[in-house]
């Protein structure tokens, strides 16, 4: 499952179509009904960036988060690893977000950071469930996995983007000037 995952997200030549393709192929992987990501806008903050399943009233309290909330992605972000919570009824540290768990019909999630190569998070993608309900080992090593190239994926467009930007530029500067008489 994970090469066909990631030809589907190389394939993306948009951030927007990469977080897109990100999202569902780990709702359709762990077999969610809902998720988002949240991308580091800093160090220490994650915005919300791309969901499904969630309605606009939900979604409120998810628009930034700090590191330090107790929220599982905030969690997440902060450990550098993942957060599987089988039951939240039954997690004291998301006491805060309880009601807006129950008025979803949340009753179990899963939040795993995406981080580069060099070790920095840049950004949290998180799985929620109906049902009790945990992700199974190989599911989490698959995200894990999908995740490096994810975060891989999203330097490497970044960086094609700015060379290729860089390459139109020389090209301009260096393009000869016309001559008189060629038409140019």
């Amino acid at each position: 499952m994970l090469p066909q995952m990631t030809a589907r997200l190389l394939g993306q030549n948009t951030l927007a179509g990469g977080l897109r393709t990100i999202l569902n192929d780990v709702i359709a992987l762990h077999g969610a009904e809902f998720g988002n990501i949240q991308l580091a806008i800093d160090d220490d903050t994650l915005a919300l960036v791309e969901h499904r399943g969630f309605d606009r009233p939900s979604l409120r309290s998810l628009q930034r988060l700090a590191k330090d909330s107790s929220a599982a992605s905030a969690r997440a972000f902060a450990a550098r690893r993942p957060v599987v919570i089988p039951d939240l009824s039954e997690d004291q540290a998301l006491a805060p977000y309880r009601h807006l768990a129950n008025t979803m019909g949340v009753s179990a999630m899963q939040s795993t950071p995406f981080i580069t190569s060099g070790g920095r998070c840049v950004g949290v993608i998180s799985t929620h469930f109906a049902n009790v309900h945990t992700p199974t080992e190989i599911e989490m090593d698959t995200l894990q996995q999908y995740g490096f190239v994810a975060a891989r994926g999203g330097n490497v467009r970044a960086r094609d983007a700015a060379a290729s930007s860089s390459a139109r530029r020389k090209e301009r500067i260096l393009r000869p000037l016309p001559t008189p008489g060629s038409g140019g």
